[in-house]
């Protein structure tokens, strides 16, 4: 595949992975939030009161009509008691989506940096030819620009998600969600 084509492709897949991270990371912070009201609800502390009462506001004012259903079932994090089975629960499916967000960013952000490396080494190699030339020095006559040379670049480095160790965190994330999901 073209470097250019593939360099699209993977920007595509980060700006989406992107967004599933931030959706990701604000249902863990309403997840938090929950747990932390029915956690100091009823509190003797006045910290614990301002808490309970601080994220009581929160969730009034964010409680329109999408989100208001969405507090209502949201899982909430266990800060007490016995039930780490519910903390697996809740924390390990948004970790591992966010895991694999991160693997697609990261994978479109190292083959730009290796498209803004080959542009880099191509322009010094072209204004190297222009010095030759301007010294007099017998160079063989190349019509090849940086935008010719770097179009025509490929790009045989095998995404993430296609190489065995990416196989098999895929694996291993689609059983430990479904072994989240399955608990109960």
């Amino acid at each position: 595949m073209k470097l250019k084509d593939k360099l699209k492709k993977t920007g595509r897949k980060s700006k989406v992975a992107y967004l599933i991270a931030l959706l990701v990371i604000i249902y863990f912070v309403m997840t938090l939030l929950k747990g932390l009201y029915i956690w100091t609800d009823g509190s003797e502390f006045t910290l614990g009161n301002n808490i309970n009462n601080g994220i009581s506001w929160v969730i009034g004012y964010t409680s329109f009509p999408p989100l208001d259903s969405l507090w209502l079932n949201i899982p909430f994090v266990p800060f007490e008691g016995g039930e780490m089975l519910n903390f697996y629960k809740v924390i390990v499916p948004p970790a591992i989506i966010f895991f694999i967000c991160a693997l697609f960013i990261s994978d479109h952000r190292i083959l730009r940096n290796k498209f803004f490396t080959l542009k880099a080494e191509i322009e010094k190699e072209v204004a190297l030819r222009d010095i030759r030339k301007d010294a007099g020095i017998e160079t063989v006559s190349e019509s090849a620009t940086v935008d010719v040379v770097i179009s025509n670049a490929t790009n045989k480095d095998p995404s993430w998600h296609d190489r065995w160790w990416g196989k098999i965190t895929i694996g291993v994330g689609i059983t430990m969600i479904a072994v989240a999901l399955g608990l109960k």
